[in-house]
């Protein structure tokens, strides 16, 4: 799952790069920075069992019961970049899920959903985020563990080959993500320097660590992750990311970084008390018991 360190990287220019990737309009390229991030993280496929989807699912299959059924959302309604996602040979999600505390919804399902089993509801109808008014559905492709948070792109921009993701949150829906590619790369900076990199938490006050990395280090250019109950903002250095979170929900703020040395030399700019600890990645089931032979 792990590999070396490329050449330094300074994040701090990355919402330069963000910026381009948002204004490509080449679907080859759609992929291109989400490849790119892995990469630099050390992501390497395992090239063992991956989570299945993206593959049409049969109305006829007889596992799937009426309310199920009526809960899926049709081939029409799902867009290019969902199906293009599961089928990436560098689909982290799809081959070391451990890593994302997330469940996936494939084939996605309506918000609201007629099966009762999906919890947020559709847009209200005063909503800004109201693009058809006849059509106030979204559709569910991603949840929390415990669906306390879920991500959706509208009904009304199915249509779209990568439309926007909003997430559900304790009162209605947000702006998550600027497309379903950009999403996916969002989702991959929360997990994936937290698994495979380096990670240097504060013992200062987080006012105080949080205004110097506010001030030294450019945020990489997303939508503030939503999640539970956090609103995590992620910003940038050389060959490191820190994640500050005022909400104060679980940990506030931590630096990560690509190699030891990183996380030295930004903890030292940054100044104050910092405990570092070594990459911890999670590891299936499969790979656990392949170790103990």
């Amino acid at each position: 799952m792990t590999g070396s360190p490329s050449a330094a990287i300074d994040y701090g220019r990355f919402a330069d790069r963000l910026a381009a990737q948002r204004a490509s309009q080449d679907p080859a390229k759609r992929w291109d920075l989400y490849r790119e991030f892995q990469q630099e993280w050390g992501y390497v496929p395992t090239g063992g069992e991956r989570w299945e989807g993206g593959d049409p699912v049969d109305p006829d299959d007889e596992e799937l019961d009426e309310d199920e059924l009526e809960a899926l959302v049709p081939p029409e309604k799902i867009p290019a970049a969902l199906s293009e996602w599961w089928k990436l040979p560098f689909n982290s999600f799809a081959d070391s899920w451990p890593m994302y505390w997330t469940n996936p919804v494939w084939p996605p399902t309506w918000r609201p959903d007629p099966s009762g089993y999906g919890v947020a509801e559709g847009l209200e109808a005063d909503s800004p985020l109201v693009v058809d008014p006849k059509d106030l559905r979204l559709c569910c492709f991603n949840a929390e563990y415990e669906y306390c948070n879920e991500w959706a792109y509208l009904s009304a921009e199915a249509h779209l080959p990568d439309p926007r993701v909003f997430v559900s949150v304790e009162h209605g829906w947000e702006l998550q993500a600027d497309s379903l590619s950009e999403f996916f790369l969002l989702l991959a900076a929360t997990r994936l320097p937290a698994s495979l990199g380096w990670t240097a938490s504060p013992d200062d006050d987080f006012d105080a660590v949080a205004a110097r990395v506010r001030a030294t280090m450019p945020a990489l250019g997303f939508h503030p992750w939503r999640e539970l109950m956090s609103t995590k903002v992620f910003h940038g250095g050389r060959d490191v990311l820190a994640m500050v979170d005022p909400t104060g929900q679980d940990v506030q703020l931590c630096l990560y970084g690509r190699s030891r040395e990183a996380l030295e030399r930004a903890t030292a700019s940054l100044g104050g008390e910092w405990s570092i600890a070594e990459p911890n990645p999670p590891k299936r089931e499969d790979e656990e018991d392949e170790e103990d032979e």
